[in-house]
């Protein structure tokens, strides 16, 4: 199996407290992703390794999430009370 190599380079510039770069559209193909994904950085010893972040499944039940709505909407006004002390 022939792997096949190349090197792209991007510069970095400063972005608030943070610097930033771009990826190459090369690089998002490999990854499989598109403009707003979420990435991660693994980083070992010396190297990182740039990869799509993982979906995150959905923890909470629709049927909790509608109980915990009624729940505040009963009790919209006793919560706005105790915003106001």
């Amino acid at each position: 199996m022939i792997m096949m190599m190349y090197t792209l380079k991007r510069s970095t510039r400063k972005s608030g407290h943070s610097v930033i770069t771009t990826l190459p559209p090369d690089v998002m193909k490999k990854l499989g992703i598109i403009s707003g994904d979420n990435v991660e950085f693994v980083i070992k010893d010396n190297e990182v390794e740039l990869r799509k972040a993982a979906e995150k499944k959905e923890t909470v039940s629709p049927e909790f999430l509608k109980m915990a709505e009624e729940v505040l909407d009963e009790y919209d006004q006793a919560f706005r009370g105790l915003v106001d002390r």
